[in-house]
């Protein structure tokens, strides 16, 4: 069928971001260093050109190079680096004076980054004292997470025993496991082997640990690492250290890190590892990622490797990931990554997505075409439901129903229902409605009584038949 198209350019464009799946760096509680050793004593004294921005009302001045400057024009990065070196100058010089110019910083981000470089370097000289004033003037949140991240990372790579007393002793909840997560990897730079000793004997399994160590090591010995990690028992803790390590070596080389798991991903072991190679990969060289996969011997890590290949390379490149399927020969694999490139191409642009999966051997595109569908209908269901309603009664307009139906009956069945009622299969129809309502009775039975009795005499008969029994069946079940 031709598919119409309707999608404005911004629906589009909002579509692609919300769809793109970005890794986090952990790195922010390194304050850089460049320039605080030789600053001239105007900076060391608070007023570096950071000060000069307009929200630091207390250190700002009238001179034409404060009034030059404008902070707008850096780039975020640069920004960020601004504010965290002023922060640590300012510790540095007078730190009273800098715990109070913080509050005088108007947006939260530039405030956020001061204070991070503020505890930073506090922390270096007396982390105790830093965490205690975090933890009892920080106002619960983001801030205060970060900030007593940042001073028991660093007393972490000193003497972490003591560190690790503090935490225990004064944090709790996802407070305590950040820090605690955050002093591990302060103390594997300072001493991996100790670090990896101390959690053996201790005989904790928390994931963010054995994530958190090994990553971190790689960093300097990633050989190391990975003996340290598969010396450990078989089970999630090993799975988990195996997957850092891998991350870690595939941010700097991912070609490094394909060699040294190739093992592991060839005999299926351990599944993350080559999702996580081929994420890292397919963003910077999809093309050689995919002369990797090609390579590697037949199993679930190929595969689990070629589909995230196939979700990465189509939200850069589609073209490229289109012309890439088509020259995969295994029958199994080809059909999982169109599968994986229809449903990335389905949030982006769905008409274009289904009209090639509809050029394809069903055998090929119709687990694309599903995945395309679910896709448009989790991003954009308003302009999904548009186009359905001018489409008219087809199998293709029966799937898009199924597909947005079944994303409506997370949070409005009454739409869900009606979106099933239009499907021209009465089996699909009937299907799906029993579905839906059978959910519906089990979280709020009143409103799909209620539903029920003010459509009953509308329904098909058919339909209506399949409702209640739906409703013995759950009377039944009470």
């Amino acid at each position: 069928m031709k598919l119409p198209r309707n999608g404005s350019p911004l629906a589009n464009a909002s579509l692609l971001v919300s769809g793109v799946v970005l890794g986090a760096a952990m790195t922010w509680w390194i304050s850089p260093r460049a320039g605080l050793g030789s600053a001239s004593p105007a900076e060391a004294a608070g007023l570096s050109p950071v000060f000069r921005d307009p929200a630091l009302n207390a250190r700002s001045d009238d001179s034409p190079e404060a009034r030059a400057w404008d902070p707008s024009r850096l780039s975020a990065m640069d920004r960020a680096r601004h504010f965290r070196e002023a922060g640590a100058a300012a510790a540095e010089t007078d730190l009273p004076r800098a715990l109070s110019d913080s509050e005088g910083i108007a947006s939260v981000k530039d405030r956020a980054d001061y204070v991070r470089g503020l505890y930073g370097k506090w922390a270096e000289t007396d982390p105790e004292g830093a965490l205690n004033h975090a933890q009892g003037s920080l106002p619960a949140g983001q801030l205060q997470s970060d900030a007593i991240g940042i001073a028991i990372n660093k007393w972490g790579q000193d003497n972490p025993r003591e560190a690790w007393l503090w935490a225990e002793n004064h944090l709790s909840g996802p407070l305590k496991e950040r820090a605690l997560t955050d002093l591990m990897m302060g103390w594997t730079r300072r001493n991996p082997e100790e670090a990896a000793g101390w959690l053996a004997s201790t005989g904790l399994t928390s994931q963010p640990f054995f994530n958190a160590l090994p990553g971190t090591w790689a960093e300097s010995d990633p050989q190391a690492a990975l003996d340290w990690a598969r010396s450990l028992p078989d089970g999630k803790a090993k799975d988990t250290a195996e997957t850092a390590i891998a991350n870690t070596v595939a941010q700097n080389n991912p070609r490094q890190a394909a060699e040294m798991f190739s093992k592991t991903i060839d005999e299926g072991d351990n599944a993350a590892v080559a999702i996580t190679i081929a994420d890292i990969w397919a963003t910077t060289d999809p093309a050689a990622a995919a002369q990797w996969v090609a390579e590697m011997d037949d199993g679930p890590g190929k595969t689990e490797a070629a589909s995230t290949l196939a979700t990465v390379w189509a939200a850069s490149d589609i073209e490229a990931a289109v012309k890439w399927s088509a020259s995969i020969v295994d029958a199994d694999m080809q059909r999982q990554v169109v599968s994986n490139i229809g449903t990335t191409w389905g949030a982006i642009d769905p008409f274009d997505a289904l009209q090639w999966l509809e050029t394809l051997p069903p055998e090929v595109g119709g687990d694309g075409i599903t995945g395309a569908m679910y896709s448009w209908a989790g991003t954009d269901p308003v302009g999904m439901r548009q186009w359905i309603d001018a489409a008219g009664p087809d199998s293709l307009a029966d799937r898009a129903r199924q597909s947005l139906g079944d994303v409506l009956s997370q949070n409005a069945m009454p739409d869900a229902m009606d979106v099933a009622l239009g499907m021209s299969s009465a089996p699909a129809r009937d299907a799906a409605l029993a579905r839906y309502f059978r959910e519906w009775r089990k979280r709020d039975d009143a409103t799909a009584q209620d539903w029920l009795d003010a459509n009953r005499t509308s329904l098909p008969a058919t339909a209506q038949d399949t409702l209640e029994q739906v409703n013995g069946q759950v009377f039944q079940a009470k």
